[in-house]
């Protein structure tokens, strides 16, 4: 019996409304990168840089889907890049950013190729992303104390850069691991779901639009926003991130357009 496809939600209209809020010029992006240079403090830095490298990428894509070509989305990818850039050899990855250093030093070189790859409307890196995978699984598992909601996602996120990367089956073999993820277990259900799509002989590419649009305009929207509470499984993190692997995963295996040369229109996705 053949499905319709899922029609898409269009949140053009929040996105705009979402960007007056983010041009602020008193407590928006604009008075952020005003008030802290992408280096401030940089010596005194006792935290691995991802977390600074991921900010600046999410400024970014914060106004970018209702305005790709305002300079400040430019902007951002440039400082993110500083910062990669400044901590790439630094030896702090061997004395105080060590203590998560392979979550942190995966996250920070995937963060680093996006921004990369989207200033120059280039192709990613898949050897970096792939590397970058690696370091991630690895520190989720070996390196949180407890497997909690942050590890677990973090997990997930890992998963997510091999698919981008052109390794469904890879990912698949990865997230076949025997733990638990009830406290983000909507998300790995989907994520399970979505490989065994990749994964299939079907090549259907309407089955995996009805799949994974209806995830992704949830996420997409710029409402959108998780409470976690002890009982709930649903928990997400780095939703502009999530925002940015889920617009990509979407342009390689639904579009099936090449990444260079349009990132416009991957970026697009998010703010149709």
């Amino acid at each position: 019996m053949h499905t319709m496809r899922y029609v898409r939600a269009k949140v053009d209209r929040d996105w705009a409304k979402n960007l007056q809020r983010e041009l602020d010029p008193s407590d928006g992006i604009p008075a952020v990168i005003k008030r802290r240079g992408a280096l401030s403090c940089w010596e005194q830095l006792r935290s691995a840089p991802s977390g600074r490298a991921e900010d600046e990428l999410s400024y970014a894509l914060q106004i970018a889907p209702a305005e790709y070509e305002h300079p400040l989305v430019e902007t951002c990818l440039k400082r993110s890049l500083q910062i990669i850039h400044a901590g790439a050899q630094d030896e702090r990855w061997h004395t105080w950013w060590s203590v998560a250093r392979d979550t942190d030093h995966g996250r920070f070189w995937s963060t680093g190729e996006f921004a990369r790859a989207w200033l120059d409307d280039s192709d990613l890196n898949t050897t970096v992303l792939i590397s970058a995978s690696t370091e991630i699984l690895r520190g989720a598992i070996e390196e949180r104390p407890v497997w909690t909601e942050l590890a677990q996602c973090e997990y997930i996120d890992g998963v997510q850069l091999l698919i981008i990367a052109g390794e469904p089956s890879e990912a698949a073999v990865k997230l076949k691991i025997r733990k638990r993820f009830n406290r983000v277990q909507r998300y790995y259900d989907w994520n399970v779901e979505l490989l065994n799509l990749l994964n299939s002989n079907l090549d259907d590419r309407e089955q995996l639009s009805n799949h994974l649009d209806p995830y992704f305009d949830e996420i997409r929207n710029p409402a959108f926003h998780v409470r976690p509470t002890e009982k709930d499984g649903d928990i997400v993190f780095g939703i502009p991130l999530l925002r940015l692997r889920l617009a990509l995963i979407r342009w390689i295996y639904i579009e099936r357009q090449p990444v260079a040369g349009n990132w416009r229109h991957i970026i697009g996705q998010i703010g149709y």
